[in-house]
């Protein structure tokens, strides 16, 4: 294959068994692997997915030079750098100040322009810095991954088919996934579901917050809900939630490296420890699909 242009390389990333993991639940776990994407993690689909839906609404114009503001924790910075490189669109990136300091330097490397939010206004200071960004600048355009439509649409359009045409004949009994703007597991769960009408989908959060209740705190599990129900979330597609802790996540990180040989960052890893609370109740010819986002690169800080 030959693409024109790196964008043409987004998608189709491989679906791998983790055998390893496998053996130690009982069950069949299945990962499909967006940490390959071109910029490493599975954010570069909506981000390419919400250009093209503003360029096809007439709020972006390429050869304009305008410039595209998001509050992004990394991966979907990187994506719009990398989609802003190619179409021609300059883009500022805010993102809290606490976020890794190898996040922030990737973002610059793609020739985004980085401001740095006060983390210690709470877990949505780099949502609302951007906004202050945008009045003072009424020209820029914020795509806002956690309310734009193109986010899950994506999903369903280009995620979810390839999972299935994947598996084929055979059946996927749970997806399991992390809450974060909520696009991909509302996009990916509608599909999945529609497909295999008895299939559940379960959602994964940090263990001080309580979606499903309204409930949220404080948390330190890079890549999870901030705090607050994403506006794109469909609650109705999530049978249940699982929690997890910052601890077990750096463990199954660990575990799964020495293992099954896969690099994962911490909210991959989340999807993990979530699966082995969810194997106990599953049978042993049970299949369990979730995503690998990223990879460890971005993290290692983490682990001293």
């Amino acid at each position: 294959m030959i693409c024109e242009s790196i964008l043409q390389a987004f998608g189709q990333t491989p679906i791998v068994r983790l055998g390893a993991l496998s053996f130690e639940l009982g069950i069949n776990v299945f990962a499909k692997m967006e940490s390959l994407n071109p910029g490493g993690s599975h954010k570069v689909r909506i981000a390419l997915g919400m250009v093209m839906d503003a360029e096809r609404k007439g709020v972006l114009v390429r050869g304009k030079g305008q410039t595209i503001i998001e509050p992004s924790g990394g991966n979907t910075g990187i994506g719009l750098a990398i989609v802003g490189n190619i179409l021609g669109y300059r883009v500022v990136l805010v993102i809290p100040d606490n976020y890794s300091p190898e996040k922030q330097k990737l973002l610059r490397l793609y020739g985004a322009e980085v401001v740095l939010s006060d983390s210690r206004m709470g877990n949505n200071s780099h949502g609302q810095k951007a906004m202050e960004l945008q009045l003072e600048n009424p020209e820029y355009v914020m795509l806002n991954q956690q309310r734009n439509s193109a986010n899950p649409e994506t999903h369903r359009t280009m995620t979810a088919p390839e999972i299935i045409r994947a598996f084929g004949d055979r059946r996927v009994d749970c997806f399991v996934g992390g809450i974060g703007t909520g696009g991909h597991i509302t996009g990916i769960g509608e599909t999945l579901k529609a497909q295999w009408p008895g299939l559940k989908v379960f959602g994964v959060e940090p263990e001080q917050c309580d979606l499903l209740n309204d409930h949220h705190a404080p948390h330190d599990i890079q890549g999870l809900s901030i705090g607050i129900v994403p506006e794109i979330l469909n609650l109705s597609v999530l049978d249940g939630m699982l929690k997890v802790s910052k601890s077990e996540c750096l463990d199954r990180v660990r575990w799964t490296m020495a293992n099954d040989g896969i690099s994962l960052g911490i909210s991959s890893a989340a999807n993990l420890a979530a699966i082995s609370k969810l194997s106990r109740d599953l049978p042993p010819d049970a299949v369990v699909l979730t995503m690998v986002y990223d990879g460890v690169e971005s993290y290692l800080a983490d682990f001293g």
